[in-house]
Formats: structure tokens, sequence, C-alpha cells
């Protein structure tokens, strides 16, 4: 079973923002709405949905075809999620790759967009993985052992090879998540730069 995980298409990927305060919800909503209008982003684009109101949610939400963007604090301290919905082509390290490039995409392009005036900032040492299937990938150890190379590999291409990996929480009931963590920090732009095209 737990080899199956190699099999996972549908996963997220989050970068932490280095200042939860840095952005409004409202400020992020119109964001969204634009990036739709002029395709800001990779993939279709079909909506934005609000959950601001819900404490510890999903925050904001570019909903789209191949996958949605969530600027969140569901998932640890507020950031930007990126969840994969839809399969990409290759092996699980370079399907991780792709979404780690989409999600960097779009931290940098928070990071500049001008009515933040360069407020926003994610921190570039540390992302949160998270496997959106059970039946794949359910939350054990036996999985964590499967899925660590692959996460080594893409992880460690932003961080020069030196990613570290920490299994959160062990109950079998919620998914599987992964702490990784490098030694380099540097800005979003300069992490996605580092996977190449």
């Amino acid at each position: 079973m737990s080899a199956d995980a190699l099999e996972l298409q549908r996963f997220a990927i989050k970068f932490f923002l280095r200042d939860p305060a840095s952005v409004r919800p409202e400020e992020v909503l119109r964001l969204f709405h634009r990036w739709i209008q002029e395709r800001r982003v990779e993939g279709i684009l079909i909506d934005v949905a609000d959950y601001a109101h819900v404490p510890d949610g999903p925050g904001v939400v570019l909903i789209g075809f191949e996958a949605d963007y969530f600027l969140d604090s569901m998932e640890g301290p507020a950031g930007l999620l990126y969840n994969r919905k839809r399969p990409l082509e290759g092996a699980l390290p370079a399907r991780l790759r792709a979404a780690l490039r989409a999600a960097l995409d779009a931290c940098a392009r928070l990071e500049a967009e001008p009515e933040f005036e360069g407020a926003v900032r994610f921190r570039g040492d540390e992302a949160l993985f998270i496997a959106n299937d059970r039946l794949l990938a359910p939350n054990t150890e036996e999985t964590f052992a499967v899925l660590r190379p692959s996460l080594e590999e893409a992880f460690g291409a932003l961080w020069g090879g030196a990613a570290r990996l920490e299994r959160e929480g062990g109950d079998p009931r919620r998914r599987l998540a992964v702490r990784v963590r490098g030694d380099r920090p540097a800005e979003a732009a300069a992490l996605r730069e580092r996977l190449g095209a």
C-alpha cells in the first residue's frame, strides 16, 4: 500500500508569510479577482471564494481547474497554499517540482504587487507538504518513508540539497503533513529560479 504513495497526484504545498499582518483578506480578494482577469498565474482560473470570516480557516481562495491557491491560516501560520487537484506528468519528484514552481510563482507575484509596497514577504527557509489523498498516502511512518526521497529531491533543489524533513503528527485521521526546512533562506523569486524551467 505505501508504495502506491509514489502515484500521489493530489497534494498541497505551503509557504509561510514572514508577517501574517502584512496582508488583509479584502486586499487579497481584490487581487485574486484581478489575477483571473489578467491570467497572472498558470492554469485555468475560475472564481474566488472568501472564507476569511472563519477563524483558522481557508481564508481567501483562488479556485482553478488544475489547482487552487489559498491565502490561509488553516495549515499552520498564515501563508500561501497551493493545492494541486489535477494530474501532472512525470515521476513524483518532477510533479513536486512543478507544483513548487507554481506555488513560488504565486508567492513572488504577491510580493511584487504594487499595492503591498513591499510589505508582503514569504519565509524562504520553510515549507509544508500535505498529501491530500488518504487512500494512496495514509498518515503513517511507512508512507513517510516512501515519500521521503522524492520530497528530499524536490525540496532539496530549493536549498542546495539540504532540506530537513519532519513528519507532523501521527493521527491517522489527519492527512500526512511534512514540515520542510532549509539552511539557505531566500526570497520567493530566488527560490523559484533555483528550480529552473
